[in-house]
């Protein structure tokens, strides 16, 4: 076979690769700021999101991080207790995407986290805290991407685990059947999941 011959056969992957080639990896920075919801009382917090990772082509592997810390609802208290959320996650993220200048986005991700105070107004002394825990984040949404800047917006879900009940809880149960005693003070064991809902606006940059 000689040289014309291979060319000609392997001319249509050069083609067909070269763009996916130029446009092989770039550096994907992202800041979201947002706000996020608790599934099981009604407490909210307005959180930051940022994310780092390399895009490719349909896929973005990222270190994606959350952290709320603006509402902090302060102490348990029988009267005027305040409501609110803190807490912080961390997670290796995989992200898929489409091509294009408008895009559908989703990711999922694993890593550590912590749901350090969920609490309700007017909570009566309850409120959940948690530990240092295994943690998992998902997004999905809408980008737009120009040619450097990216802008969008996405729908989160948060999953912060090993978070208590604590509080005055002299006529509750905890959620293994253990019971409380009258006006007893105590710490419910620890294992519950907690999942949290939001929106955030994405603002980023890759090149």
């Amino acid at each position: 076979m000689g040289r014309g011959s291979v060319w000609y056969m392997r001319a249509p992957w050069i083609l067909l690769l070269t763009p996916v080639a130029a446009h092989a990896m770039a550096l994907d920075l992202e800041i979201a700021p947002g706000i996020a919801w608790s599934t099981d009382i009604p407490a909210a917090a307005p959180v930051m999101r940022g994310r780092v990772g390399f895009e490719f082509p349909w896929f973005t592997p990222s270190i994606a991080a959350v952290g709320a810390f603006l509402t902090d609802p302060g102490p348990p208290a029988h009267q005027g207790q305040r409501g609110g959320l803190t807490g912080w996650g961390v997670a290796a993220e995989a992200r898929f995407h489409t091509e294009g200048e408008y895009r559908f986005v989703a990711g999922v991700g694993v890593g550590w986290g912590q749901l350090s105070t969920l609490q309700q107004a007017n909570g009566d002394t309850e409120g959940y805290h948690g530990k240092p825990a295994p943690y998992v984040e998902a997004v999905v949404g809408y980008q737009w991407a120009g040619s450097d800047f990216r802008a969008g917006v996405v729908l989160t879900l948060d999953f912060f685990n090993r978070v208590n009940l604590e509080g005055d809880l002299s006529d509750r149960f905890c959620a293994d059947g253990y019971p409380i005693g009258p006006y007893q003070i105590a710490e419910c064991p620890t294992g519950r999941s907690f999942p949290m809902i939001g929106v955030a606006l994405t603002l980023g940059f890759a090149h």
